[in-house]
């Protein structure tokens, strides 16, 4: 640990640099008790290391607090103040704070910290993606010892530590029925130190997909055009029809032969045959026309050694045949010419939800739409991608991390484009 007097020739050397310095930086508040405020050393510190705030006006007397989310507060023991800014040690728990000075009756915040607890030597070996409220979860690995405790962190750094058993090699939980939902962090907290077992780890229960609805050309009233699929349901919960088809089905030695017809002649949709074995389809029968005959073909579908579609026929208006693989968990649409960047490790997607890069591929082809909505198509993409040949996608979520709404610049049209989901 530092000395005072080295701290403070610090602080004074790091205000002569103060210009040339690189950190975290905000704007003096008109009238606050502070000004100039610079944080040099960033904004992410462990327990018990020293945070130096560069900053004038605040006085020797003044009382400091670290303000977490959830609105609850730590004093800043014995700060050290002077003329040309204030260091004091953290001594708080991991989690997100606001650096909150108070003099003369009057509070103001200084900035944000993000306090994070030192690594501990632990090896994860197994974490699941996911655990249902009121069920219980389990990770494997090493180094584990009594004072383990598997605990969740949400975006905002509000943490819930869980209940843990710790049996030899395992760690095994039970997350609360009450217990917030959506995608969380999931941390091992051992021995004052911390580390984290799995960036993203979802709190969530299992919905069922309700509807699908494709916007083509959103916003642009000369070529907006929707596509919709409204699944109906028996009471198991299977899925036993679509509002705009009439869906028969029937056995054969290859599995179950799906049969769908549209509900009107002038629904545009057109009818079709999904043949599904061991879980994914494995051959389409539809209408199609070769050699200026009209005649009903089948054709197969192919899946690589990970289970992902690589290989489909779809009677859509146009790229009905996909060449499709996988990399690193995700679909691969590279031999379509879509370019997916899976770069963004936050941008994971609900273990239950559909798979979106495919369910781009889907927005005009009837036969995927169906088999996807069905969860026949294979594996689902691990991420969302975060753009699409170098353009944006953006997401909105509902409280459990499922994507509600996608929106994106179709990679073949151009245009505009909107996928809603509807998960119950």
């Amino acid at each position: 640990m530092k000395t005072i007097t080295s701290i403070l020739s610090s602080l004074l050397l790091l205000f002569i640099a103060f210009s040339c310095e690189k950190g975290n930086e905000s704007e003096a508040t008109p009238g606050g008790a502070a000004s100039g405020i610079r944080f040099p050393s960033g904004s992410e510190y462990s327990v018990g290391e020293d945070v130096i705030i560069l900053c004038s006006g605040i006085a020797p007397g003044a009382a400091m607090y670290l303000v977490s989310t959830d609105g609850s507060q730590t004093l800043v023991g014995n700060p050290t103040i002077t003329a040309s800014g204030v260091f004091f040690t953290v001594d708080a728990g991991p989690s997100i704070y606001t650096v909150v000075v108070e003099q003369d009756g009057e509070r103001r915040e200084l900035g944000s910290i993000s306090v994070v607890a030192a690594a501990i030597d632990v090896m994860v070996n197994d974490v699941p993606a996911y655990c249902i409220p009121g069920e219980t979860f389990s990770v494997t690995g090493s180094g584990f010892d009594n004072s383990a405790v598997l605990t969740l962190m949400n975006p905002e750094g509000t943490r819930t530590a869980l209940e843990t058993e710790v049996s030899g090699n395992s760690l095994s939980a039970t997350v609360p029925s009450d217990a917030p939902r959506g995608k969380m962090r999931l941390l091992i907290v051992q021995d004052d130190g911390e580390m984290t077992a799995r960036e993203a780890f979802f709190v969530t229960t299992r919905k069922r997909l309700s509807s699908v609805i494709y916007t083509i050309g959103a916003g642009n009233a000369t070529y907006e055009h929707s596509y919709e699929l409204h699944a109906d349901r028996s009471g198991s919960g299977e899925i036993s029809g679509f509002s705009e088809y009439v869906m028969s089905s029937s056995n054969d030695a290859d599995g179950v032969v799906y049969s769908f017809d549209p509900v009107s002649e002038d629904s545009g949709y057109s009818d079709f045959k999904i043949n599904v074995k061991n879980g994914q389809v494995s051959s389409v029968t539809f209408e199609t026309s070769q050699g200026g005959v009209t005649d009903y073909y089948t054709f197969g579908w192919e899946y690589d050694a990970d289970s992902f579609l690589s290989y489909a026929v779809g009677n859509g208006s146009s790229y009905a045949t996909l060449y499709l693989g996988s990399e690193n968990g995700n679909l691969d649409l590279s031999d379509l010419y879509i370019d997916c960047d899976w770069s963004d490790a936050s941008l994971v997607n609900n273990p239950f939800a559909l798979d979106f890069a495919l369910g781009i591929l889907a927005a005009d082809n009837e036969i995927l739409r169906v088999a996807q909505a069905m969860g026949f198509t294979g594996t689902v993409s691990e991420r969302l991608p975060a753009s699409l040949d170098g353009k944006p996608v953006t997401y909105v979520y509902d409280d459990e991390g499922y994507v509600i709404k996608a929106s994106y610049t179709d990679p073949y049209s151009s245009f505009e484009t909107e996928i809603e989901y509807t998960y119950e």
